[in-house]
């Protein structure tokens, strides 16, 4: 299986948009890989929403990795999605990322590990 980011929805986006949606996708999938420490396919789905005259992108992501599939999709509030492409991007491979981290426990703090004996143990010497 090799590594693959497909898209979809890019019909709709302007030639300036497709080229700054993949140039930041395709900037932050390394690091996303190396997350996940295999082989994994990305799905960006992009939509356009209209509002007043203007666009608003509604970005969702989903990372298929082998045995599991992490997902990130904004809902369509005042939080959800963004007028500039570049932010929407960015913080849906953030939050990408932060779903990976939370799925597989590799962003635990130190004092948890050894519990709150240890951290008494710490501030007592």
């Amino acid at each position: 299986m090799q590594n693959i980011i497909k898209y979809s929805g890019l019909n709709d986006l302007s030639e300036e948009e497709k080229g700054t949606l993949k140039g930041i996708v395709e900037k932050e999938y390394p690091k996303i890989q190396r997350l996940i420490k295999n082989t994994c396919d990305l799905i960006v789905d992009v939509k356009i929403l209209k509002k007043d005259s203007r666009k608003r992108f509604s970005i969702s992501m989903r990372l298929e990795a082998p045995g599991k599939i992490y997902s990130v999709k904004n809902k369509d509030t005042e939080k959800g999605g963004d007028w500039n492409i570049t932010k929407a991007t960015h913080e849906e491979t953030n939050a990408l990322k932060f779903e990976i981290k939370h799925q597989l426990k590799t962003d635990t703090e130190t004092w948890k590990k050894g519990g709150l004996k240890a951290l008494i143990k710490r501030f007592k010497s």
